[in-house]
């Protein structure tokens, strides 16, 4: 019998966009083949590409080549995704939702990332150690009916 870590998926990207890609064409592959229904996947991928990119954009402002590690781990009910790098300290936590805007006023296009990510996953966690950030994003979801089969499970 394979146990949960045993399908755990770590992958290391470079901090350049087009690896957000590679990243993400993982991530899609990981949770369809371990059951994640559709709904719950779309979600936890647009948070995940949320919160890589700002990795990849923000987090190096002098430049230069870095990995950005990434951990992958099944649960019966849930996905866990751990999320490495050395960049400047960041705490996602830390950015306050958006303010609401006046009646009439049209928002500006930006700055609403981390709050959209942080409403569609259902756990975030931050750690700064040993000049690393890691970040660990949960999505829960009920049963396991493969992402393949169509069905909105969440």
């Amino acid at each position: 019998m394979v146990s949960l870590r045993e399908r755990t998926v770590r992958i290391a990207i470079p901090n350049e966009l087009a690896g957000l890609r590679v990243a993400s064409e993982a991530l899609k592959r990981f949770g369809t083949d371990n059951g994640v229904p559709h709904r719950a996947l779309v979600q936890l991928q647009v948070a995940f590409d949320e919160i890589v990119s700002n990795i990849i954009k923000y987090a190096w402002p002098e430049g230069g080549s870095h990995k950005v590690a990434i951990c992958l781990t099944p649960h019966s009910d849930a996905v866990e995704i751990e999320i490495v790098d050395d960049g400047q300290p960041f705490d996602p936590l830390s950015v306050p939702a958006p303010a609401p805007l006046p009646r009439g006023r049209k928002p500006r296009p930006g700055g609403v990332g981390i709050h959209m990510a942080r409403k569609l996953i259902d756990g975030i966690e931050y750690a700064r150690s040993n000049g690393q950030n890691r970040i660990i994003l949960t999505k829960r979801y009920a049963g396991g009916t493969p992402a393949a089969g169509g069905l909105d499970g969440q």
